[in-house]
């Protein structure tokens, strides 16, 4: 096993806090880039974010109710009721259906493409031979800052519909249906303190109390009642506005009817449907609705500024007091690669417009990011035994200019391409080509794992395709010089690579050197060497090295490819038998070695056995739980779907170029 400082232990003992950590999946999250709304599986909101960018969860993983009332049999909606919830039509618009009473019930839910504001559709339809009396009942429960301090729930009489605010933000909740009508009935009051378990529980009555106002930690409950005759339908609206001032509230509410809520719902349904046919594989129908949907899951999580969120879902915070709500510049490079090859390169050119801002004047970027473009918190050391180090993961540099030629070579777009030359793309190389030890090999950061301290074959993959994109890039800018240098440098790098990591007597590359001593444990990041074209899929050592992972990390029963042999993270039991649990970017990394072997039954197979552990709403987790196959960790991985999206593209490219 590799030698620990007590520094790296830290670092792993912070990894296991939420080692039993299972996915409490996030379903069809919506987003516009100010706005992200997200639902568990019984189709209650539990992550709402809203600022200029994004930033702030004002839910933070407590649930919005939703309770049906049909002749006054009350129920809260959930998924012992629903019989579909999904994306619909290829679109960011989550559709559900589900029946009580002999109602059936069709939701429609977005955020609005323009606007700050949620949209829920009710469309209900009387199956039954007798007259119903629908109540509807909508619970909003904001933890306004991420916390329930001084908060408040007023009813306003103006918006006939309940107001929560505090400091900066506030959030107008109400109806209207197709009669003109709004709600009839509302509650405020305390949640969570004492015997109080919040306003919620009004409702099971079929009543609300009408208190007018509460402050604290709140939550409000409205109403809104219709009858339905039989075989009849009729359609609700439900709307959150949100604001950063009473301001806001009142200007937006000034436009709001039956009319300009339908407006809403369309022009945000066609923006979608228009967005995702850009670029779609010629694949089955099943594949190709799945990727839209890993499409939709990504830019979800990309703001207005240019951050790619690497996940939305905050129930981790109740294990580790903190969250994947971050901009890892690795993570966020290989999404923005997707949209980019997808089609959607205005997310990626933001992208690099953050990164190129957030840069350091040495030329690195940092362990991650705030969604503000902020630095963020990190368990990266900068002192390691006593000496200073520079505390990143040297491949997060490399991939944010190994994606901007990628850009650049696709879209052939010089105007946007040239000011980042030197902000970013030679400040950046430069800094790589003095960060090498005598060897010509990149001196010790951490592994893309954020495990280990070393000189890591992901890390030294990822450089060498950054610094022959960045001699590319000069080359084309006419600075010959620098383009010698920046390719001098990859090659020696390959060079050093190739006589200190490969053993003859393993048969297979190292996945590390640490402490000056090669590691030797079997890890799916080598797959890198191949996909970031460092080495030829045919060559013997690959071959060998890619068999060595296929034999090791594949996960007996569930299936799947576990990230490195004895992985201990999230580890379900103690068990000899399996390497670690399968991820679905570890897996996806095979397949891409394979299409570029030329193996495309085998490809093929891995892209199946990730498509079979999505959720029901296409959603892809970090891993797999290898007893169950139920998901582990957050869910949705921006990762795990940007993984996806590249790999059917080069399926459906590397099969049309070999048919």
């Amino acid at each position: 096993m590799p030698h620990k400082t007590d520094t790296i232990l830290y670092i792993q003992k912070i990894y296991k806090l939420s080692r039993q950590y299972s996915a409490m999946v996030r379903y069809i999250p919506l987003g516009n880039g100010r706005m992200i709304v997200a639902f568990d599986e019984d189709y209650r909101i539990v992550d709402f974010y809203f600022s200029k960018y994004a930033s702030e969860n004002h839910s933070s993983g407590h649930p919005f109710y939703f309770g049906v009332s049909v002749n006054n049999n009350f129920k809260w909606i959930d998924r012992n009721c629903i019989k579909y919830m999904d994306y619909y039509d290829h679109t960011m618009v989550g559709i559900i259906n589900y029946n009580v009473d002999d109602i059936n019930f069709e939701n429609h839910d977005l955020v609005d493409i323009y606007k700050n504001i949620y949209v829920r559709q009710i469309t209900a339809e009387n199956k039954g031979n007798e007259e119903k009396n629908v109540k509807l009942f909508f619970h909003q429960n904001f933890y306004i800052y991420g916390n329930d301090i001084g908060d408040t729930a007023t009813y306003y009489p103006e918006f006939n519909g309940v107001l929560h605010y505090k400091g900066g933000r506030y959030f107008l909740a109400s109806t209207v249906d197709e009669s003109g009508n709004t709600i009839d009935q509302y509650a405020t009051g305390i949640k969570d303190y004492g015997e109080l378990k919040g306003t919620w529980k009004d409702a099971e009555d079929n009543e609300l109390s009408m208190n007018p106002v509460a402050i604290g930690s709140v939550d409000s409950v409205i109403r809104h009642s219709f009858t339905l005759k039989p075989g009849s339908k009729f359609t609700v609206y439900y709307f959150i506005i949100s604001g950063r001032n009473i301001y806001d509230i009142e200007e937006e509410y000034k436009l709001i009817d039956l009319r300009y809520i339908r407006k809403l719902v369309k022009r945000t349904t066609n923006y979608w449907e228009l967005w995702s046919s850009k670029v779609t594989p010629n694949l089955d129908a099943d594949s190709t609705a799945l990727f839209r949907r890993s499409l939709f899951v990504t830019r979800s999580h990309a703001n207005d500024l240019g951050a790619i969120a690497a996940s939305c879902d905050s129930d981790i915070l109740k294990m580790s007091h903190d969250g994947y709500y971050y901009v890892w510049p690795r993570d966020a490079s290989i999404a923005a690669y997707a949209l980019s090859i997808s089609g959607h390169s205005e997310t990626a050119r933001r992208f690099f417009a953050l990164m190129e801002s957030s840069m350091s004047e040495e030329g690195y970027l940092y362990h991650k990011y705030n969604v503000d473009g902020k630095i963020a918190s990190s368990w990266l050391p900068h002192v390691i035994n006593g000496k200073h180090i520079y505390p990143i993961q040297e491949d997060e540099t490399a991939l944010v200019v190994w994606v901007l030629w990628e850009y650049f070579h696709k879209y052939n777009d010089i105007g946007f391409t040239a000011p980042y030359y030197e902000k970013l793309i030679t400040k950046a190389a430069d800094f790589m080509t003095r960060f090498v030890d005598s060897d010509g090999l990149p001196q010790p950061s951490f592994d893309l794992w954020e495990e280990r301290y070393g000189v890591h074959a992901y890390t030294v993959a990822t450089v060498y395709a950054a610094l022959k994109a960045a001699s590319n890039f000069a080359n084309v800018f006419g600075d010959g010089d620098l383009s010698e240098k920046y390719l001098s440098a990859a090659e020696r790098m390959y060079e050093a690579f190739e006589e200190k990591f490969y053993s003859e007597e393993y048969g297979y590359y190292a996945r590390a050197i640490l402490d000056g001593k090669p590691d030797f444990t079997v890890d799916s990041a080598l797959t890198s060497l191949v996909i970031f074209g460092m080495k030829d899929p045919r060559d013997p050592k690959i071959v060998s090295t890619m068999e060595k992972i296929s034999d090791t990390l594949w996960v007996n029963g569930v299936g799947g490819i576990a990230r490195y042999q004895n992985d201990r993270y999230m580890r379900v039991k103690d068990d000899t038998n399996i390497p670690g649990n399968p991820w679905i970017i570890t897996t996806l990394w095979m397949a891409r070695y394979y299409l570029r072997y030329g193996d495309f039954e085998r490809a093929w197979d891995l892209i199946m056995w990730v498509k079979s552990h999505r959720q029901k709403s296409g959603i892809f987790s970090e891993q797999i739980n290898p007893y169950n196959g139920q998901p582990l960790s957050v869910s949705p991985l921006v990762w795990s779907h940007a993984e996806f999206i590249i790999s059917l593209l080069e399926y459906n490219e590397y099969v049309r170029n070999h048919s």
